[in-house]
């Protein structure tokens, strides 16, 4: 089965290509009194991008955000060259993008004048294919390592200067071709976007889309975002794009931490929307054959780790698995409270919180819900079989265990 390479794919199995570098600006809130000076990391940035690719300029890009991921509009930024001085202004989506000529990439400075406190990032992302879901461990670091090579011989895109589609913090970049497709890629969205709100009530960060016109093995893209082809895919936009929207912003907003939160309620959320507009996206909820799915065993979701290169799945207890058990917690755990705003009453409470751990969003959840959380955690593969199709019923297109039915 083909799937296309994401950082942080819902299902799991794709590597976070650490192409992704930020830097944190704290400066006084007057016009341009201070300077962060950012020449070494600038540096750093042209230097990896002469390494994979061979154009006579280079990009210097830049998105800027305030504390509440806002974009930061009118941060200056100066980068000097021994061949002169140069000024760009962060536009109104807080980006700016420098070309510098590969011959000049040793930049002399690389300075940067902000009124407010704002956060900077170079975004640098990854998208390759995989022929498989279920690596162990030498396999995933043979991909790892077959990603680094083709990563320096890559296509390299840049999502800046293209005619774009915005609503409500979606933005939907794309070739003017492609204007109908871009249409339909944010109206997928925005109704994402509707379902996000009234399940979990949460802030979400701008969120850009870019549609491409061909697809290579293995491409770069700068300037963050989601990108994809113009042939509208549902499993992307009503799967993928949900879950990283949500996933990347608990973490960057409410600071959560642990696992069954991030991805639980990223593919809480997912399915919610599948179950509405593509309920064939979720189907692999009534896979008997799922990746480590075992009807005798029993999972505790405390036990479920953040993905790392030489653990992409967070371990053995758990597994891939957890992409649909822990969202199965969410919905359970919800029912039985019988609080519908228990979810957006556990973030908030977990985003003021001084301690981010998963025990202190354990005790917060136990509070608000009633329950034990650390018991609702435990959970057997009997009980998901069961009780899974009571939130996301099982598709009538779905021919997932046919023979057994028949």
């Amino acid at each position: 089965m083909h799937k296309r390479w994401t950082p942080g794919s819902i299902w799991g199995t794709s590597i976070l290509l650490a192409l992704t570098f930020s830097a944190v600006i704290a400066q006084e809130t007057k016009a341009y009194t201070d300077t962060l000076d950012l020449t070494e990391y600038a540096r750093d940035e042209l230097f990896f991008m002469s390494q994979i690719t061979r154009a006579d300029s280079l990009p210097i890009f830049f998105a800027f955000h305030d504390s509440l991921w806002k974009p930061a509009s009118g941060v200056l930024c100066v980068v000097e060259t021994k061949k002169g001085r140069f000024e760009k202004t962060s536009d109104k989506n807080g980006e700016v993008v420098f070309w510098i000529p590969r011959k000049a990439r040793r930049i002399t400075g690389f300075k940067v004048y902000s009124c407010q406190p704002v956060k900077g990032e170079f975004p640098l992302t990854g998208s390759a294919g995989s022929e498989s879901t279920n690596l162990g461990l030498i396999g995933s670091l043979t991909v790892f390592f077959k990603l680094f090579i083709a990563a320096r011989n890559a296509p390299l895109y840049l999502s800046y200067g293209m005619p774009e589609l915005e609503e409500d913090g979606i933005r939907v970049l794309y070739p003017s071709e492609f204007n109908k497709q871009a249409g339909q890629v944010l109206d997928a969205v925005l109704k994402g976007r509707k379902v996000i709100e009234s399940e979990l009530d949460m802030e979400l960060k701008p969120v850009k889309v870019v549609l491409k016109q061909d697809t290579a093995t293995f491409e770069l893209h700068i300037g963050g975002g989601w990108w994809t082809t113009p042939e509208i895919d549902s499993s992307y936009v009503f799967g993928t794009i949900p879950h990283e929207w949500v996933e990347s912003s608990l973490g960057s907003i409410y600071n959560v931490d642990g696992r069954w939160i991030g991805d639980g309620l990223a593919n809480y959320a997912a399915f919610e929307i599948e179950k509405r507009y593509y309920p064939e996206g979720y189907s692999r909820l009534h896979r008997d054959d799922y990746p480590r799915y075992d009807p005798k065993k029993t999972y505790d979701l405390r036990t479920w780790k953040e993905a790392q290169i030489i653990n992409l799945r967070g371990g053995r207890s758990v597994d891939v698995f957890g992409y649909l058990l822990a969202p199965y917690f969410w919905a359970k755990v919800v029912e039985k409270s019988g609080n519908p705003e228990l979810i957006p009453r556990f973030l908030e409470e977990c985003r003021t919180a001084e301690n981010k751990s998963s025990d202190t969003a354990i005790a917060i959840l136990s509070r608000l819900s009633g329950l034990d959380i650390e018991e609702e955690m435990v959970i057997t593969g009997k009980e998901f079989r069961e009780n899974v199709g009571r939130y996301w019923p099982e598709p009538q297109s779905s021919s997932v265990n046919k023979s057994e039915k028949e």
